[in-house]
């Protein structure tokens, strides 16, 4: 809850940080575009959002395994799935 105030928070400050660089110079600058491109990390937190679950990182994933492990030998271009060079 605290994390999504904070980037709730961080988000206006660098809306209005922004504005103030761009009306006090009149312009677009460096500095306003550094505020500007700052935003999405900290609305990225502020729209995060934290469960108190804890969701397990150890589970035993199980792969399934290609079943043709016999390789074909002379294998046409055409028939492997590559395109026929035409020359």
């Amino acid at each position: 809850m605290a994390s999504r105030t904070i980037g709730w928070l961080a988000t206006i400050v660098l809306v209005l940080l922004s504005l103030y660089s761009i009306l006090s110079t009149g312009e677009v600058g460096s500095q306003s575009w550094i505020y500007l491109l700052l935003i999405p990390f900290s609305a990225s937190l502020a729209l995060s959002h934290t469960e108190k679950s804890i969701v397990p990182t150890n589970s035993p994933e199980e792969w399934e395994e290609d079943e043709e492990t016999e390789v074909k030998k002379n294998v046409e271009a055409g028939e492997f799935g590559f395109d026929t060079p035409i020359l």
